[in-house]
């Protein structure tokens, strides 16, 4: 197992393409992590980027993005091993590194993309979210809460 074996989720609420499109940027990744030159080993589009990495560390890494209900979750990898030798509290820290910065970065991103919508608000423009097919009217319409009749007491 890498030394670096890094995961992180994080929900972003708006369009997933726009999402996949200014995730998808090359120079985005290289701005974020200067000391790892990231080389595209995969690309899928709006599902993400795989990545060689070399530089200060070597291995893999990569985004997907998982869309959740108006919204996406973006999932970052990063299995790679420093070039230069770290152990113990050093790897720790140099982990909590590389997650503070990708997470500095992606919420400054979230910042931008979310401006004007209140925490727990539906994104503009978005349909109801249906969480679950019991919740949905048969007929297409939106999720409608159930209501149910209160049941006759046993004797």
């Amino acid at each position: 197992m890498p030394i670096l074996d890094i995961s992180c989720d994080d929900l972003v609420v708006a369009d997933p393409a726009y999402v996949a499109e200014r995730l998808g940027s090359d120079t985005l990744w290289r701005e974020w992590w200067p000391d790892l030159t990231l080389t595209p080993s995969e690309r899928r589009g709006p599902e993400g980027v795989r990545w060689a990495v070399t530089g200060a560390a070597i291995g893999t890494a990569e985004w997907w993005l998982e869309p959740v209900r108006d919204g996406v979750v973006v999932h970052w990898y990063l299995r790679a091993d420093p070039v230069r030798a770290v152990r113990g509290r050093a790897a720790e820290r140099l982990k909590e590194r590389y997650v503070a910065a990708y997470r500095e970065r992606l919420w400054r991103f979230k910042d931008e993309v979310e401006a004007g919508r209140a925490a727990g608000e539906r994104r503009t423009g978005s349909d109801p979210a249906i969480v679950s097919g019991e919740d949905a009217d048969p007929s297409g319409d939106p999720a409608v809460p159930h209501q149910t009749r209160p049941r006759p007491a046993k004797r």
